[in-house]
């Protein structure tokens, strides 16, 4: 399968992370292409036979939970446009000493939804990445395994 894991970082963490879940996919016989969402047209991704969207929570202008500023930006371009029932996954990193952990996952998600795409799995929120690298992998790479089209 084709696979396009599309991400936006501010720490590294979510490069990181996104960096293993590429290695994971392509252990598991996939061809993936991994982008920063600002290098990345609309059009672009719907090449794909799956598209990841990835993004920490921050705040953004005071209000906790945002997408990172390139996530909004490429949702602001992207209006009008569809998915087209294409099918999408998403998973964000976030810390949930916050009122809205992971508010990022949320958002990307609606938005897929709202332009007709197609959620093929549970989002996945992750805590603390950085905090605890290698359980946390084990998680991208369970979610990983159960990414089918």
């Amino acid at each position: 399968m084709k696979i396009g894991i599309f991400y936006a970082t501010y720490s590294g963490g979510t490069q990181m992370a996104s960096e293993f879940l590429a290695e994971k996919l392509k252990s598991l016989g996939h061809e993936v292409t991994l982008k920063q969402i600002s290098e990345i047209s609309f059009d672009e991704t719907l090449t794909y036979d799956l598209r990841v969207f990835t993004s920490p929570s921050w705040d953004n202008e005071s209000e906790e939970g945002q997408p990172h500023i390139d996530f909004i930006s490429f949702i602001q371009k992207s209006a009008g446009k569809n998915f087209s029932g294409k099918p999408c996954a998403v998973f964000g990193l976030g810390d949930s000493t916050y009122a809205h952990f992971c508010g990022a996952v949320d958002i990307v998600t609606d938005y897929i939804k709202k332009n007709g795409g197609k959620i093929i799995i549970n989002p996945l929120k992750i805590d603390g990445y950085l905090f605890n690298t290698e359980a946390n992998n084990k998680l991208l790479s369970d979610w990983a395994s159960k990414l089918k089209v």
